[in-house]
């Protein structure tokens, strides 16, 4: 998760070190008879366990707008708590207001907005765990989970796609199928072997029941393919949650030696306008089909 948050990171170095040069040249440092020992390990505790929940976040959490709540909320409450920290070093003059300004707001502004980041995460959880809950009374009676992966199977696949089918034709609903292949699978597996090619499919399914929307289906279709429902989902809109998805899964998977051994991943989308789950599984076939040709002849002309 580091590498998404590398940004973050260099805002928080940054953020902290202007208001250290701030501080210095603001006020002057106190005379070591005036520090106060006991002050100076609460405001330090204080600041080392506001600095350790910006650190879980960045380290836990996915790029995303609930995550970004949790980031900046926490990262004003680390940058008052600095700057409370480090009045017990330095002193400003009187007529300086700025410092303790800027070391009383962005507090109560912090757990504002990290609090509206909790509410966030707080209905993720709950999301999550329905469709947890759901998977579990569906498993009790039917074996239809991919074991590698824990993501539904081909199986599962047909008869849900079968039944949304019927439903958003009867409702004249859109729905759309996104479909997405790891490109020479079979030769990653020769090169680092199967417990790292096992271990990148099951990134990549993480990855895409993370990056989706819960009420998204996302199954593993065949041995490197994968394929999400979408229901009442547009083709535009399919068609921005690909791209979206191309740009996540890019820069959050990794081969073991490096970014430039990564695998190739194609990804396209249809909208399901056939009768059968059989006919719209072929459509998208000849979708990703005509994906890859597209790549290969762009890869020819550059």
């Amino acid at each position: 998760m580091w590498r998404q948050h590398r940004y973050k990171i260099l805002l928080s170095l940054l953020l902290l070190a202007g208001g250290l040069l701030l501080a210095i040249n603001a006020g002057d440092a106190k005379p070591q008879i005036e520090l106060d020992a006991l002050d100076i390990l609460g405001e330090g505790t204080t600041l080392l366990v506001a600095c350790g929940w910006l650190g879980l976040i960045i380290s836990s959490r996915p790029a995303g707008r609930v995550t970004e709540w949790l980031y900046y909320g926490s990262l004003l409450l680390v940058f008052s708590y600095f700057l409370d920290l480090l009045d017990e070093f330095i002193r400003y003059p009187e007529h300086v207001r700025l410092m303790s300004w800027l070391e009383s707001l962005p507090a109560p502004v912090g757990m504002l907005v990290l609090t509206y980041g909790l509410v966030g995460w707080h209905r993720e959880q709950r999301a999550i765990n329905r469709q947890l809950r759901g998977r579990e009374l569906f498993l009790r009676d039917h074996q239809l989970i991919d074991p590698l992966t824990q993501l539904y199977g081909m199986d599962y696949l047909r008869a849900v796609l079968q039944r949304e089918i019927e439903l958003h034709k009867s409702q004249h609903k859109a729905l759309s199928l996104l479909v997405l292949d790891i490109d020479n699978f079979a030769g990653f597996n020769r090169r680092f072997g199967m417990a790292a090619g096992d271990a990148y499919l099951s990134r990549v399914s993480e990855l895409l029941s993370n990056q989706l929307r819960h009420s998204d289906v996302v199954c593993r279709y065949a041995g490197d393919r994968f394929i999400a429902l979408l229901p009442n989902t547009a083709l535009p809109q399919a068609q921005i949650m690909a791209q979206h998805l191309r740009q996540q899964l890019r820069q959050q998977l990794c081969a073991p030696d490096g970014a430039h051994d990564q695998p190739q991943l194609t990804v396209a989308n249809i909208a399901v306008q056939q009768d059968s789950a059989d006919s719209a599984l072929q459509a998208a076939d000849a979708a990703l089909a005509l994906a890859k040709q597209t790549a290969a002849l762009n890869l020819q002309h550059v």
